[in-house]
C-alpha cells in the first residue's frame, strides 16, 4: 500500500512538474507578444530573445536578433482586437515547441486597417535560467468564421 501512495505522489508530482513548465513557457511567450505587438518594449524583447534566433514572418522575411528587436520597437503599426488562441506546448527538458495562433486587426501608421490572421510556431531554449525564443515562423492562415 505504501508502494502504491509514494508511486501516485511521484505522478502526481512529475504531472505537476510538467504542468508548471508549460506555464512557465506561456508566460513568456505571452511577455513577447506583448512587446512585440503592444509595447514595443527593446528591453523586454532582449530578455525574452535568445542571440540564436531565427525569426520568421508570414510574409516569408527573415530576421536575426538585433533587426528583429529593432523592427518592432520602432515599428508604427499598432493592433486592436488582438486575440490568442494556444494550441498546444510540447515541452522536454530544456527545449519547447509552441503552436498559437494569433488574430489583429494591424493598423499602419497612415491608419489603414489590415485583418491579420497567423499561425505561429516557436521554439524556446532555457538559457542561463529563462526561456529565450530560438526560432519563429508565422504563416498566414484563414480569419474564423
Amino acid at each position: 500500500m505504501r508502494s502504491l501512495l509514494i508511486a501516485a505522489f511521484l505522478i502526481i508530482c512529475f504531472g505537476a512538474s510538467a504542468q508548471s513548465k508549460d506555464e512557465e513557457v506561456w508566460k513568456r511567450v505571452e511577455a513577447l507578444s506583448n512587446a512585440v505587438f503592444a509595447t514595443k518594449d527593446s528591453n523586454s524583447l532582449n530578455d525574452l530573445v535568445s542571440d540564436r534566433v531565427t525569426y520568421g514572418h508570414s510574409g516569408g522575411n527573415l530576421e536575426k536578433k538585433q533587426e528583429m528587436v529593432h523592427n518592432a520597437a520602432v515599428s508604427k503599426t499598432t493592433y486592436k482586437n488582438s486575440e490568442f488562441e494556444r494550441l498546444s506546448i510540447d515541452v522536454d527538458k530544456k527545449t519547447a515547441i509552441v503552436r498559437h495562433n494569433f488574430r489583429a486587426i494591424s493598423v499602419d501608421e497612415k491608419g489603414v486597417e489590415t485583418p491579420l490572421n497567423l499561425g505561429i510556431l516557436q521554439v524556446w531554449k532555457k538559457e542561463n535560467g529563462k526561456w529565450r525564443i530560438w526560432a519563429r515562423q508565422a504563416v498566414k492562415i484563414a480569419p474564423k468564421s
